[in-house]
């Protein structure tokens, strides 16, 4: 029986880091978690992540106000 995995990796510094998911159906938020738990795992801390994210937001906030508009 062939199981069918997604895999995210990151290579920094001659470390490479994982995440596996046993199943090909990853959601959006699966997919997010996994890109926290490389980020963190490269140098980065639970902090800069989460302001990031914040950030991010704030701008497509700002992209989703002026498209309303134009």
């Amino acid at each position: 029986m062939i199981t069918k995995k997604t895999k995210l990796s990151l290579e920094i510094d001659g470390k490479i880091i994982s995440v596996e998911f046993d199943h090909i159906d990853v959601g959006l938020d699966d997919y997010f978690q996994a890109l926290k738990t490389l980020v963190i795992g490269a140098t980065f801390t639970e902090t800069q992540f989460e302001h990031w994210i914040i950030d991010e937001a704030e701008v497509i906030g700002e992209y989703l106000h002026n498209q309303k508009h134009d």
